[in-house]
């Protein structure tokens, strides 16, 4: 699982800490001032650092400068949020990789974690379930097992490796209801799952009508909240 480490003290990536537990899989990780930064930088060696620019104390030019000298952190992106020009310009000098305006939005912060990344946020929460799954590429059938389901895509357990981009056949049952129904599609893989859950996160790119409403049945039973999302 990719880790995301966000630090800021007033608050600023708050709301997007939620949307990011919400939408991804990946864990955050959070510090409340430049010095506790380091430390759990140090501890947890996250994948991807969101710093705030006007924070007290050690602000996150200062906080990335210290990283990027850091020879374990050389490799790892380090984005800045807030500030102007001139702390931009700074934040170049220090090595940093990215940068945000002070009022950005979340889709702004999602296209930067895909990015850097790769991760791709989903546009609807998932249900948890322990499904098997067919699918196929180039005529080869491989089995998994779902792991978690949305109307706009799944993630599959496997010990089959597809790259990003690769497009999928995909059918399998919905054993919530009575009579159970299919879903019969196809996918796009988006994400790379990574150890201890290695596989497919997909999209859902061609359903059948049928398939759709078997879905949203399914979906609607499971869980209402997510159905109605």
């Amino acid at each position: 699982m990719r880790s995301v480490l966000l630090v800021d003290n007033r608050g600023l990536f708050r709301e997007v800490a939620r949307a990011v537990t919400r939408r991804t899989d990946c864990r955050v990780i959070t510090a409340g001032n430049g010095t506790d930064a380091l430390s759990i930088a140090r501890r947890e060696k996250p994948d991807l650092i969101f710093l705030d620019a006007e924070m007290e104390g050690m602000n996150g030019v200062d906080v990335c400068r210290v990283l990027k000298a850091d020879k374990q952190f050389a490799h790892c992106p380090i984005v800045i949020a807030g500030g102007g020009e001139k702390e931009r310009q700074e934040g170049k000098r220090a090595g940093a990789d990215g940068f945000l305006p002070p009022e950005f939005a979340e889709d702004d912060f999602f296209e930067t974690l895909r990015r850097h990344l790769n991760v791709f946020a989903r546009d609807a929460a998932r249900s948890a379930v322990t499904w098997s799954i067919t699918f196929w590429r180039d005529g080869l059938q491989h089995e998994g097992t779902i792991r978690d389901l949305s109307r706009g895509g799944f993630f599959v357990q496997t010990p089959v490796e597809q790259p990003i981009g690769a497009r999928l056949e995909v059918s399998f049952q919905t054993p919530v209801d009575k009579p159970v129904r299919w879903v019969v599609g196809e996918a796009i893989v988006v994400r790379l799952g990574r150890e201890p859950d290695n596989g497919l996160g997909c999209r859902f790119f061609q359903l059948s009508s049928t398939s759709k409403a078997n879905l949203e049945e399914c979906l609607r039973l499971l869980a209402p909240e997510v159905a109605a999302s």
